[in-house]
């Protein structure tokens, strides 16, 4: 056997020894770091559509859509390949998902309505689901060039408090229900609180890194809204409540809407 066939024997031992440790002993890890160039790499795309004119098409549930989320979502879903893994996206729903178990759960231009304003509060919001729940979670902001991961380590756990203490609201979907929410369970334990509106997965941001309080939600999200965000502040120390029980939010459900939630910074957290 030649020299050179050993060489090339060897190379691929030591490839495949370190695709199974990466892969298969590690996958976090490696899935993390993959998440997070899928995330850059569908925020260029975004841009490049953000800087020129471009179509708003509206969906059959009345939400906007535009020519970033459908190549967002592609970039996002190529890129993700390596992993393996089962591919859920908002512009690529599987008809059925219930044998899943481990996925990804992708919402490729969270804030859509932000991106067609022209206001710039626009993420992409790249999941890891696994027993029900977001395990993994990518934020990347475009125009900010800021990314958030549930792996930020400095983050973990932000506990100071706020003077005054901060509310957050939809920019875009703020609803009754979440006035009179603050106005009846909010306002009575801080009289002085300030409400601050924010749009897309940004008002998460916030939260894990301090600068709000609290982000009261009664508008129709989904599980991708969501999802990558749950992962990232869960992991901050702070908490996603379903309004009605108390409970964590439940992913991996027959169907992808979410009840009211109210999503609380590791300094606010009630219990």
């Amino acid at each position: 056997m030649s020299i050179e066939v050993k060489k090339l024997k060897k190379f691929i031992s030591l490839f495949i020894i370190n695709y199974v440790c990466v892969f298969y002993f590690c996958p976090m890890e490696s899935w993390l770091d993959i998440a997070v160039k899928a995330a850059r790499l569908a925020g260029e795309a975004i841009m490049e559509v953000y800087a020129q004119p471009f179509e708003v098409y509206t969906k059959d549930d009345a939400s906007p859509v535009t020519q970033a989320d459908l190549r967002a979502s592609s970039i996002i879903k190529e890129t993700l390949k390596p992993t393996g893994l089962p591919f859920v996206s908002e512009e690529d729903l599987p008809p059925d998902r219930s044998h899943y178990g481990r996925y990804w759960l992708v919402d490729p231009l969270d804030g859509t309505a932000e991106f067609v304003k022209r206001n710039g509060e626009f993420t992409v919001n790249i999941a890891l689901i696994e027993n029900k729940r977001p395990v993994l979670g990518v934020i990347y902001a475009p125009t900010l060039d800021k990314m958030w991961t549930s792996c930020d380590k400095h983050l973990l756990p932000f506990t100071s408090h706020l003077l005054p203490f901060t509310v957050l609201v939809s920019r875009s979907h703020r609803t009754q229900e979440v006035d009179d929410y603050i106005d009846k369970v909010l306002r009575p334990l801080h009289p002085d609180l300030v409400i601050d509106s924010q749009g897309s997965s940004l008002k998460f941001a916030r939260l894990v890194e301090g600068t709000a309080d609290v982000y009261v939600c009664y508008s129709k999200t989904k599980e991708w809204d969501t999802a990558a965000a749950d992962a990232i502040l869960t992991a901050a120390g702070g908490k996603v409540l379903r309004i009605n029980d108390g409970q964590t939010l439940e992913y991996d459900k027959e169907d992808y809407p979410n009840p009211p939630f109210v999503a609380y910074s590791a300094a606010a957290v009630p219990y």
